[in-house]
């Protein structure tokens, strides 16, 4: 397949997504809700399996013609195969995201066969299609879903150079938040001490200590299958040196902890900011917080010793509330 003729592809699939799309050199950027992939072409009329396997990198998407697809699973870039077809069907895609080998579709709103065969026609490795039901709900924010295609739904995703094991039915994950894990992630300086409240399956102290050079990232988690996950995700990435996870309430084990750091990274947006006054016994003068919320700013006295830094906008609750970070810098 010619070169241009795979970019127009990848771009078209991503389009059904919902993505905009810019290309910039030989690669093309898709973005959505503050979502930002990159994604690179390669097809067998240009590229060879070696040039391939030296521009292919760890956090990028990566699409072959079907004269490359002995790629495939091969590179720690995440593959797929683009194939050409001589009469290729044409499929109403719903929105949906990639967890690994797992496709979650948020709303179906096409037919469930096409749905599942266009799917599976541009991501063959798909393993299992599912179609939320519900909502995030509960103590430890899961949806309801159901099963299109497939029965399971513990999978192993790639994230910027990361590995993360999780089963999108038992724990929250979103492959829409990695740019904005990526942004916080950027933040950290050398030598850094960092707390990661709600930590969910690791990817915030995983990506911390993977990315950055911290002293110590410390991650605490409520959800027994969550934790089970995080401490999994440690090993897997070996960053048992650096990364402590814990089970608990934050409330319990944060007050327990007799130690300062210098930056808190509080990823639960509906209840992040019930939190914050607890943190400041571990803050020194000039730590960062990354508050996650729903609001765009805080106004209670308790907070007073907080100063906005940043306020980004990283996402929807719907489409007339948006979720942001407040970027917050303790000086009492």
């Amino acid at each position: 397949m010619k070169q241009e003729k795979l970019e127009e592809k990848v771009a078209e699939l991503f389009h059904r997504q919902d993505f905009e799309i810019e290309k910039q050199g030989n690669k093309l950027i898709a973005e959505k809700d503050d979502q930002e992939l990159v994604l690179k072409a390669f097809s067998s009329d240009k590229y060879s399996e070696e040039e391939v396997r030296e521009s292919a990198e760890e956090d990028e998407k990566v699409f072959v013609d079907e004269g490359l697809e002995e790629l495939e699973g091969k590179l720690d870039a995440d593959v797929s195969v683009i194939r050409e077809q001589e009469d290729e069907a044409e499929y109403n895609l719903p929105s949906y995201e990639l967890i690994g080998e797992i496709a979650v579709i948020n709303e179906l709103t096409v037919d469930e066969e096409d749905a599942v065969e266009g799917i599976l026609e541009h991501h063959p490795s798909v393993k299992t299609i599912l179609v939320k039901q519900e909502p995030l709900q509960g103590e430890f924010r899961v949806g309801e879903y159901r099963e299109l295609y497939g029965e399971e739904t513990e999978t192993i995703h790639k994230e910027h150079g990361c590995r993360f094991k999780v089963d999108p039915t038992k724990v929250y994950y979103s492959e829409r938040f990695s740019t904005e894990r990526k942004r916080v992630v950027d933040q950290i300086e050398d030598g850094e001490k960092v707390l990661v409240m709600f930590s969910g399956v690791g990817p915030f102290a995983i990506m911390a200590a993977k990315l950055a050079n911290p002293e110590k990232v410390v991650a605490v988690e409520k959800n027994p299958v969550a934790a089970d996950y995080l401490k999994e995700n440690i090993e897997l990435n070996d960053v048992g040196d650096v990364v402590e996870g814990h089970e608990g309430d934050v409330q319990d084990i944060v007050p327990d902890l007799d130690e300062e750091f210098d930056r808190v990274i509080m990823p639960l947006p509906e209840k992040a900011d019930n939190y914050l006054g607890s943190t400041k016994s571990i803050l020194h003068r000039g730590s960062t917080v990354h508050l996650y919320t729903f609001r765009l700013g805080i106004e209670e006295s308790e907070y007073a010793e907080f100063e906005t830094d940043k306020i980004e906008k990283c996402g929807e609750k719907n489409p007339k509330v948006s979720r942001v970070c407040l970027d917050l810098v303790f000086k009492p």
